[in-house]
C-alpha cells in the first residue's frame, strides 16, 4: 500500500513537471517571436515568388512572424517612408526592405528607421558609381551579373544593341549597366539606343518604335517578361533577346525560343538569409549583420533541364 502511493505520488509529480515545462514553453515561444516587415516593389508580382518563398522557410525555421507590406510601385524614399512609419506604429521589431531609387534614400533610411534594425535585399542603396552604403545587404551581384550577360553575347555576330534599364537612380541599374558596358568594351558591339523601363508604360510598342539593332538587352526583369511574351515573327526588326529573369515565367520564355539568354538570380536564397541575419541581430544586440552576394545562372534552353536549374526551378513552387 504504502508503495502505491510512493508511485503515485512520483508519478503526479512528474506529470506537474511536464505540465510546467510545456506551459512555459508555450508562453515563451509567443513572448520571443519577432515581427519582421518585409517593403519591396510591388509585392504581389510573380517576380518576388521565390525571394517570398525563401523568406517563409526561413521565418518558419527561426521562429519569425513576417508582415509581407502591400506594396505598389514606389518611385523614391517618401513613397517607403510611409510604409515604415505605418509598420513602426504596428510595433514591428525590425526590417527588410528593397530600398527605394534616389540619392536622398542613405541618408534618410536610418532616420526613418530610428532603433530598429533592418536589411537591405535585391541592392544598396543608390550611391553613384562605385560607392556602397554600410548598411547590411544580400543582393546578387549586379555588376557581375551585368558583365556576364555581355560576355555571353561577344563574338555572336551582333554589331548594334539596343539596352532596356530599370528605374534611374538605382544602385541595381548603374551597376548592371556598368558590368555591361565593361564587358563588351573592344568587342565592336555599339549600343544603338538605351531606354529606362518605366511601369504602366507600353514597352512593347515603345522597342518597336527604336531604330533597328541586333539584339535587345534587358537589364529590368519587369520589361523583359513584357518584351518575351509579345514577340513575333516581325517583333523588334528580328533582334535576339538577352536579359535579367526573376520569375518561371522568364525560363518559359527561353523553352519557347522567345529569350535567347536569361541570367537568374537566387531569389529564394536572398530571402532565406535576409531572415537568417535580421533574427540573429534580434536575439544578439551586439551582432553585426552581414552583406552577402547570392549566386545566379546563365540560362540557355540546352541547360533547362539540367540538375543545376532544377534547383532553381524548386524555389518557385
Amino acid at each position: 500500500m504504502k508503495k502505491n502511493k510512493v508511485i503515485f505520488l512520483a508519478t503526479e509529480i512528474i506529470l506537474c513537471v511536464l505540465a510546467l515545462f510545456f506551459t512555459f514553453k508555450m508562453f515563451d515561444q509567443n513572448e520571443t517571436e519577432k515581427k519582421v516587415a518585409v517593403i519591396v516593389q510591388n509585392s504581389g508580382d510573380k517576380n518576388w515568388d521565390s525571394f517570398i518563398k525563401g523568406l517563409k522557410e526561413s521565418a518558419k525555421a527561426n521562429n519569425i512572424h513576417l508582415i509581407i507590406c502591400n506594396a505598389d510601385e514606389i518611385n523614391n524614399i517618401d513613397d517607403q517612408k510611409e510604409l515604415i512609419n505605418e509598420q513602426i506604429e504596428n510595433g514591428v521589431d525590425a526590417f527588410i526592405i528593397s530600398p527605394a531609387p534616389g540619392s536622398k534614400t542613405k541618408t534618410e533610411m536610418k532616420t526613418i528607421c530610428g532603433d530598429k534594425p533592418f536589411i537591405l535585399v535585391t541592392e544598396d542603396v543608390y550611391m553613384g558609381e562605385n560607392k556602397k552604403s554600410e548598411y547590411p545587404v544580400i543582393k546578387p551581384d549586379n555588376y557581375k551579373i551585368g558583365y556576364s550577360l555581355g560576355k555571353e553575347m561577344v563574338g555572336k555576330s551582333i554589331k548594334k544593341i539596343g539596352i532596356v534599364l530599370g528605374q534611374e537612380e538605382r544602385e541595381e541599374t548603374a551597376d548592371r549597366y556598368k558590368g555591361f558596358e565593361d564587358a563588351i568594351k573592344d568587342s565592336g558591339m555599339k549600343v544603338a539606343w538605351k531606354y529606362n523601363g518605366i511601369e504602366n508604360k507600353d514597352i512593347v510598342k515603345i522597342v518597336n518604335r527604336r531604330s533597328k539593332v541586333d539584339a535587345i538587352v534587358v537589364l529590368d526583369n519587369y520589361s523583359l517578361d513584357d518584351l518575351g511574351e509579345n514577340v513575333r515573327e516581325d517583333s523588334y526588326n528580328g533582334a535576339k533577346i538577352y536579359g535579367v529573369g526573376t520569375n518561371v515565367e522568364s525560363l518559359v520564355l527561353v523553352d519557347y525560343g522567345k529569350v535567347e539568354c536569361v541570367i537568374i538570380p537566387d531569389g529564394y536564397e536572398m530571402g532565406y538569409k535576409s531572415v537568417k541575419e535580421i533574427t540573429e541581430r534580434l536575439n544578439h544586440t551586439f551582432y553585426v549583420m552581414k552583406s552577402t552576394n547570392v549566386e545566379h545562372k546563365i540560362v540557355y534552353k540546352k541547360d533547362l533541364f539540367t540538375t543545376d536549374i532544377e534547383r532553381f526551378l524548386y524555389s518557385y513552387e
